[in-house]
Order: structure tokens, then sequence, then C-alpha cells
């Protein structure tokens, strides 16, 4: 069969949309990403979705870091066209007129994120019409994503969600295997992050490709049994694959690009469509590393050593002060690990899909958190400063837990008609929990910017910042107890003592709590006692 290498090539064809700073909308090659990105000129791309945008940020610059380092240049380049070379010479060995190709007719030379099948066209039996039906996304129940809504998908569509298959996958079912980058296969492989604050998706970028240059030594040292530092293989699109064989990670560049399954697309009456095959084994034998493969943006839990999963709450306030701030649990990827230049301040990226067994349970990222200068650099040191931090975050989570146990409790018994807290039911206690979801919506904005106002205060004004989140806390929470008490389901006849019960349990409570300045909490309930 001929080889069909002219239709969507990724070198030199305008196959990506992007939205400029500028407001224009254009079309462009591979290299023509890199040149606006290392510019900061992309405010982003519009066939990307969101579940994709880790993925798609993770192969920019793991390609751009490889291209980089193998061809011994000290920074990336600016140019189009010195990016078009480097990438060209990332694939010498293969056919390069393939390589960057989006479709080839010849199924046993590499297309771009496919690789070559040795037996032809004999094992990709399965058909899938719509680029979104090839995504990562478990979507058959059309309930957050819909699926099949691309058929009619452009070639940046087919794009995005190859990069998103071939490198962030799990366990799909028999014959579908994940990637080695996470913990097993029904997890998902995480973003956790630094980018400048005052820079957009290129400035990203841009700052990722100097440091996972600059981390590459660290990585040979610390999984000095894993990686091929000289040889190993980067693009695993370009190597031949029928599925019955694995690499190992002994093979592989510490930057390698993975695909874990074997996919081709195929240009028929004028549109795209996708060609799928099963295979018997994963494409890197790496089950026993449980995601924990030196991956520049994954967490590391400490004492089991495997990557992180995302759980359903997502990268909630409490979750993040873990990640970030508690070095007991786990270690720091190292893109949180950055230069802590004087007066610049950083943006934490979190983002992950909660993955289940033959189920999605949410898409979550948090991009809203700004950290300034003084509390970036202690985040990067490992003195006196960043352990302060850390104590502040533990002292915030009491104070929370504290009034969200004092609200749980009210809301219970008013719930209860007014009965003792002893003579509680299930079914009593689980009316408070949209009550605490709302409370913890409130929490989640105000943390951190809460802490890091309570850690650059001087220290005689670190008792007034704590006041001021305490207040905060207790004004929420009195809030949402006001509306529970006249809402709850509770027979007429009881409400006014569960009215005035709860309110008792809800403020003795407090009174209770050891973490909470009781001060505060005095001069709150005498403003409430004067409005009542």
């Amino acid at each position: 069969m001929g080889r069909r290498v002219e239709v969507f090539d990724l070198l030199t064809e305008g196959l990506i949309r992007a939205d400029l700073v500028s407001g224009e909308r254009v079309l462009l090659s591979l290299p023509e990403v890199y040149e606006a990105m290392m510019a900061d000129d992309v405010a982003g791309f519009p066939a990307l979705r969101p579940h994709q945008r880790h993925a798609w940020h993770a192969f920019l610059a793991q390609l751009g870091a490889v291209g980089v380092y193998q061809l011994s240049r000290e920074g990336p380049p600016r140019g189009a066209a010195h990016w078009q070379h480097l990438l060209e010479e990332l694939t010498p060995d293969s056919p390069k007129e393939t390589s960057w190709s989006l479709i080839v007719d010849d199924p046993t030379v590499p297309a771009f994120m496919q690789c070559p099948a040795p037996d032809g066209w004999a094992s990709y039996r399965k058909e899938l019409l719509a680029a979104d039906d090839l995504d990562l996304l478990v979507t058959a129940k059309n309930h957050d994503v819909k699926s099949s809504m691309a058929v009619a998908g452009e070639a940046d569509d087919w794009i995005f969600s190859l990069v998103s298959l071939q490198t962030m996958s799990g366990f799909g079912g028999a014959g579908n295997y994940g990637v080695a980058r996470m913990n097993g296969g029904f997890s998902s492989r995480p973003c956790l992050g630094l980018a400048p604050a005052n820079g957009g998706p290129g400035a990203h970028l841009k700052h990722d490709i100097r440091r996972l240059l600059e981390h590459r030594e660290a990585i040979l040292e610390s999984y000095e049994d894993y990686f091929d530092a000289d040889s190993g293989l980067a693009l695993l699109w370009t190597q031949p694959w029928d599925g019955t064989s694995s690499l190992t990670l002994s093979e592989l560049d510490p930057h390698f690009i993975e695909i874990c399954r074997r996919v081709r697309l195929i240009w028929r009456d004028g549109r795209i469509l996708a060609g799928t095959a099963t295979s018997k084994k994963a494409r890197i034998a790496a089950k026993y590393a449980r995601g924990n493969v030196g991956d520049h943006w994954t967490p590391v839990v400490r004492g089991d050593e495997k990557a992180l999963s995302v759980s359903g709450v997502g990268f909630r306030y409490d979750r993040l002060a873990e990640l970030v701030l508690d070095e007991s649990k786990y270690h720091r990827p190292p893109a949180m690990v950055v230069d802590a230049t004087p007066g610049r301040s950083w943006r934490l990226v979190a983002r992950g899909i909660a993955a289940g067994q033959g189920k999605t349970e949410g898409y979550h990222e948090r991009v809203d958190i700004v950290l300034r200068p003084k509390v970036a650099r202690s985040l990067m040191g490992v003195g006196e400063a960043r352990e302060e931090l850390g104590e502040l975050s533990r002292t915030q989570l009491m104070e929370i837990q504290a009034v969200a146990k004092a609200l749980r409790l009210a809301i219970a018994i008013a719930a209860s008609g007014g009965q003792d807290a002893s003579a509680l039911g299930a079914s009593d206690r689980e009316k408070a929990y949209p009550y605490l979801r709302r409370f913890d919506a409130t929490v989640d904005v105000q943390f951190f910017r809460a802490l890091q106002e309570r850690f650059e205060a001087a220290e005689d004004d670190r008792p007034a910042a704590r006041r001021e989140f305490v207040r905060l806390l207790v004004t929420r929470a009195k809030s949402l107890l006001a509306e529970a008490v006249e809402t709850v389901p509770c027979a007429r006849i009881q409400r006014f003592r569960a009215r005035t019960r709860a309110t008792s349990a809800f403020w003795g409570s407090l009174w209770r709590s050891d973490v909470i300045d009781l001060a505060i909490l005095h001069n709150t309930h005498e403003e409430e006692q004067h409005v009542s």
C-alpha cells in the first residue's frame, strides 16, 4: 500500500487553532505553536477541552525538553524554523515525513502519536467516528461530557484527543492498558506545579521546559535503575509495536513521551476516522513502580512511594494544604520547585481526573491561587520559615474543623426538633451536609489568602489576622445556621425549641473548643444578641 504522507503534517501545516492575546484566531503548525508560546502570545487553544490541558502542556514541555537536550542547546529556541529543525532531528531513524503526520496510509510506519503496526491493518478492527470517542474520558452515560460530539472534528480535535489518550489514559478494559505515570489502571496522571503568575500558557511552558532540563540529572540520580541517560527512547510512537511486547523503563529517556494504545487515524470520504486495536501487554512494563517514575508534575505519597491518585474531593483547600505544605505526607514534584526570585509571584496549578473503576468521578482544576513572593520563597526553603508556614496552615485547618463541627451539631439538633445530642440519628446529621458543603465553599476561596496574610503579618499583628479569619468562619457558619433552623424539615410545634437549642449548641460547641479565640466569640455573640 502506498504511503500518504502529505496530509496533516504538524511540522509544516497550520492545523492547530490558537487564540492570541491580541484577540486574533490563527492556524499554527507545531513549530509555530512553540514560537508563539515562547513569546507568550497565546491566550488559549479553542479546541482544547479542559481535561486535556495538562496532557497538552506536559506533551509540549517534555517534547521541548527532549529536543533541547538532544541538540545540546542551552535553552528553548524562539523561532519556528529552529523549532522545526529541532523536532525533525528527534526522528532521524524513522521516516520524518510520517512521524509528524496525523494520517499515514501505510500502518507499518509511524504517524503522529501512532506506533507502526508490523502486522498492518489486521488488528485494527474497531472504528471510532469522533475525536472525543478516542479520548480518555469515560463518557458512556453522557453526564458531564457528551460523547460523539466531534463527528465532524477538525485536525486539532484529533491531535488533542490523541495526546490525551496516549499520555493520560488508565485501564480501559481488556486489552486497553494505561500509562506508566499513574498508580494503577484505575488512577489518573495528576498535575501539581507552579507557573509565573504574571504570564500566560506560554510563560508556563517556557518555565517548565527549563525546569525539566535543570532537573534531568536529579531524576537520573533518584531513579538510577530506571532510565538510559544517553540513548534512551523518547518518542515512543516512533517504535513498532504489535501489542505483544513491553518496553522497560531502563530503555527510556527520563522525559519519555509514551503511548499506551494502538490506534491509527484514517482518511475516508473526506473525514477523519480512528481504527483501534487491543494489546496483550502494557506498552511499558512498570506496574511495580506504581506511577513513581519521576514525572515532573506528579506528587508521590511518602511511605508507600506511589504516585498521587486524585480523589473525588479534587483540590479542595485542605487537600491542597497537605500536598503543598505537608512534607511528612508527600514528596513535592519537581514542578513545585522554582527559583524564589525576590518580588516574583507564582500561580498554583493543580489538575487531574478523579478516576474510578470503569468511570470518571470528575475533572478537577485549581488555577486561582497566587502565592506572593515571601510565601513562595518560604515554600521553596527547608528552614524555619517553611515549617512556620506549615504550622500556620495546620492551625487554620483546626479552626475550620472546630467551626464546622459546631455547625454540623447545631443543624442536626434543629433537624431533630431540638433533641439532645445523645438522641440524634443518622438522618438528623445528614441534614447538615448541604450546609457544610456551602461552608466549605466559602473556606475554599479564603483559605490561602488568609494563610498568606497571617504569615506575612508582623509578629504583633498575627493575632489580629487570626481573629479576622475566625470571625469570617463564625459569621459564615452563623448565617448558614440561621437559614437551616428555618428550612430543615421539622414539626412546626417543635420549631421554636429546635431554633433555641440549635443556637445554644452552636455557641456551646465553639466555647468548648480549645482552638477558637474566645474574645472573638464573645464579641460576635454579643452582636447577635443585640440584633435579636
